[in-house]
């Protein structure tokens, strides 16, 4: 595989997207070594400095050597939309091959194909408890609940809200596959892949996230916002409020990463035109390469830009 010849003004991106802990960043890191180019991560909790240990963030040495664009964008609880990203990102750019690789669909979307207006303004607080926000929804579009690939997702019902309050209806994009960009995803089997995640969750403990949740505690008394939703915060300051043992909180960790992860799926095959690619397979990476040669990049240029 050959990267492109630089355009100025325009960065080639080669997407890679996938269900949390299924082996997305490892496949990047080495991707970059074996190819050249630098990293984008395309991932809407590693924006929230000093959350680094429960978003799985890359280390320092890490950071340095892919050049990595996308991180610590903004501190915890300070407002942050979709748009907001893009336009940081776009600013952190430049012409060389870039490899986005992240699970979040949202900024994927915003990344491949822009903005409406409304995506940029911030979204609906999905603390909302779920029963309010489909009452709302029901009221505002009796048909719209329907629409949803997954009407009981709490993040994916304030998005809908978020439209219905701007007055407009749920765009057909959402659902439609055609004249989308295609993005390679990593499929797992359920069983592995949560396996995967159970050592995640352990990891997460053993290496540390205790005295980081200590440390944002002595900022934040609770997380604020959508930093809120990061998986692993809540858990760790049960453990620090004696509520769970160390063991227990793993478990829980465990449970809503395997929520989350079917939720990303569904979000793979209803919203995004994904590319499957068998992410258990030792040969992935020349899979992938092979799938980037034959997509071509996607070329980005570098200024904030919404679709009509």
């Amino acid at each position: 595989m050959e990267l492109p010849e630089i355009r100025p003004g325009w960065t080639p991106l080669y997407c890679l997207s996938g269900p949390t802990a299924s082996g997305k960043s490892d496949l990047a890191h080495r991707a970059a070594e074996r190819l050249g180019g630098r990293l984008l991560s395309v991932d809407s909790m590693m924006v929230y400095r000093g959350m680094d240990i429960g978003t799985a963030k890359p280390s320092e040495e890490e950071r340095r050597r892919y050049d990595y664009a996308g991180l610590d964008l903004v501190k915890p609880g300070e407002p942050f939309s979709t748009g907001a990203w893009l336009r940081a990102v776009l600013r952190q750019l430049d012409d060389r091959p870039t490899f986005a690789v992240g699970g979040t669909g949202l900024y994927f979307r915003a990344l491949l194909e822009g903005l409406t207006p409304e995506e940029d303004l911030p979204l609906v607080d999905p603390d909302l408890p779920v029963p309010a926000l489909q009452a709302e929804i029901r009221a505002r579009d009796p048909g719209a609940l329907d629409r949803l690939a997954d009407p009981e997702n709490p993040r994916r019902l304030a998005r809908a809200l978020q439209w219905l309050r701007a007055g407009k209806p749920l765009p057909d994009h959402w659902l439609a596959q055609h004249n989308r960009p295609e993005i390679p995803v990593l499929a797992w089997p359920v069983d592995a892949l949560n396996a995967r995640i159970r050592l995640r969750a352990e990891a997460m403990f053993t290496g540390g996230l205790l005295t980081e949740a200590e440390t944002l505690r002595s900022e934040y008394e609770q997380l604020p916002g959508t930093a809120a939703q990061a998986i692993g915060y809540r858990e760790a300051f049960a453990v620090l409020d004696g509520a769970l043992t160390p063991e227990a909180a793993v478990e829980a960790v465990s449970v809503r990463t395997r929520r989350y992860a079917k939720r990303q799926r569904t979000w793979f095959r209803n919203q995004m035109n994904s590319l499957w690619v068998d992410g258990s397979r030792e040969d992935v990476l020349d899979e992938l390469q092979k799938v980037w040669q034959e997509l071509g990049p996607f070329w980005l240029k570098r200024e904030p830009f919404l679709r009509a």
